[in-house]
């Protein structure tokens, strides 16, 4: 087991510093700031800082978890989603190479194919979404 070594009074004394960073959000604002730190800490990430990959999983949790209240989803599955954001922006299967080719997508689409995290990343990016969207 390993033995660590910390100052109480010390944490105690900074939390507020860091608590609306490590919390879930209580309000729109709120959610935009953390939103806009999730974003940070990715490109912080890419340069190799250790302790921005670390961090990210639970700001981005907490993110979906206040989305996931304060905007409730009907429940549809992630092929339908996509198909919904692809009519509403009025796009074809070919209008989405960054997913992969029109076969991937029309499997997608069909429900033979399965979405990818990285699927998923690029298609937030691309449609200004919620990765709750997907799931």
């Amino acid at each position: 087991m390993m033995q660590t070594t910390y100052n109480v009074e010390q944490i105690v004394n900074h939390f507020h510093y860091i608590k609306p960073w490590i919390s879930v959000p209580e309000n729109d604002r709120e959610n935009e700031q953390l939103i806009a730190f999730a974003r940070d800490l990715k490109k912080e990430g890419k340069t190799g800082k250790n302790s921005a990959k670390d961090l990210l999983p639970l700001v981005l949790e907490h993110i979906n978890e206040y989305e996931k209240r304060a905007y409730p989803l009907p429940k549809v599955k992630p092929n339908e989603a996509l198909s919904f954001l692809m009519e509403q922006h009025q796009l074809t299967q070919h209008d989405l190479p960054e997913v992969g080719s029109q076969s991937l997508i029309s499997k997608i689409l069909r429900g033979e194919r399965k979405l990818t995290v990285e699927h998923i990343e690029k298609l937030c990016e691309r449609f200004n979404v919620s990765p709750v969207v997907f799931f």
